[in-house]
């Protein structure tokens, strides 16, 4: 059974996000809760973070770049602005549980169709999402738009039939 979102949890999120989450998604969770895909044999694939585990995981992801994780080069310090540029955009929602590290499921605040916002999977340690993102025209064949969308993915990659956006 997933786990519920209150009505406060959703009001703490709301709170310290504005209106960047997709309607879609609030409106799933707030009415079926966390999600969470297991496959065929019962392990884990993906779980919705609750807001808390939402805003923790925006905290670390700022905190990572804030940190110096890029090195101390000109180069590098280039690469670190950019990439937290990027990372004041996108927001994670799901965990990606198969890989037993921070990777996730991301809305890109910045981009969007009129389906949603742009959804896509990324690496904990994926530090060329500014190259990508920044892009003037990102390639986004491999992703989705429609929080639907990207739930039929997630299921179908669960059930180990296809991989993700693919």
């Amino acid at each position: 059974m997933p786990s519920r979102v209150t009505a406060q949890d959703l009001h703490v999120l709301e709170s310290s996000l504005g209106a960047l989450l997709p309607q879609a998604y609030l409106d799933f969770i707030s009415q079926h809760g966390l999600f969470s895909a297991v496959d065929w044999r019962g392990h884990e694939r993906a779980r919705m973070l609750s807001p808390t585990e939402l805003l923790k995981a925006l905290q670390w992801s700022k905190e990572t770049i804030e940190e110096g994780c890029f090195g101390d080069n000109e180069d590098e310090l280039e690469a670190a602005i950019l990439e937290m540029k990027i990372r004041e955009r996108i927001i994670p929602f799901q965990y990606i549980a198969a890989t037993n590290v921070s990777d996730y499921y991301y809305f890109d605040t910045g981009m969007r169709r009129d389906t949603g916002r742009l959804i896509f999977p990324a690496r904990h340690d994926d530090f060329d999402l500014s190259t990508w993102l920044l892009d003037g025209e990102p390639d986004v064949s491999g992703c989705t738009f429609d929080f639907d969308e990207h739930l039929r993915w997630v299921l179908r990659e669960g059930l180990e039939e296809k991989d993700w956006g693919r």
